[in-house]
């Protein structure tokens, strides 16, 4: 039998500035169960991560103002706080622009492409908050 809302209680910052896909990842990761938190820049982010735990970054890596690359050096850089060590998903439509060893390179622990199939997303996210 299939699981019903396998991300229930999971807490997700979603960065991305394409409003269509920040629906899209929006309606699924909630229709899973996860609670989720939208913001559409990096800076934006920031103040979140200062202000909420989130148990997973999921994070377009082509943001108006800094790329998720960019981000992720800030947030892993921060002060010795609990956001510091959170897992991060890169999603990008730039695939060869912004490759998956150059994502990893980047500290983030997974990293797709959009279009976003939802069930290798639910498995990753379930991983790496496990």
């Amino acid at each position: 039998m299939a699981r019903l809302q396998p991300l229930k209680d999971i807490q997700v910052l979603l960065v991305e500035d394409e409003l269509d896909m920040a629906v899209l990842l929006t309606y699924l990761l909630e229709n899973e169960g996860a609670a989720v938190t939208v913001t559409t820049t990096a800076l934006e982010a920031l103040q979140v991560l200062n202000k909420q735990r989130p148990q997973i970054l999921l994070c377009n890596l082509r943001l108006p103002d800094l790329d998720g690359k960019a981000l992720l050096e800030q947030v892993r850089q921060a002060p010795a706080t609990a956001s510091r060590q959170i897992p991060a998903i890169a999603v990008t439509s730039y695939s060869r622009e912004y490759g998956e060893a150059a994502a990893l390179k980047a500290s983030f622990d997974y990293w797709l492409t959009k279009p976003i199939d939802p069930e290798p997303l639910v498995e990753a996210i379930l991983q790496l908050v496990a």
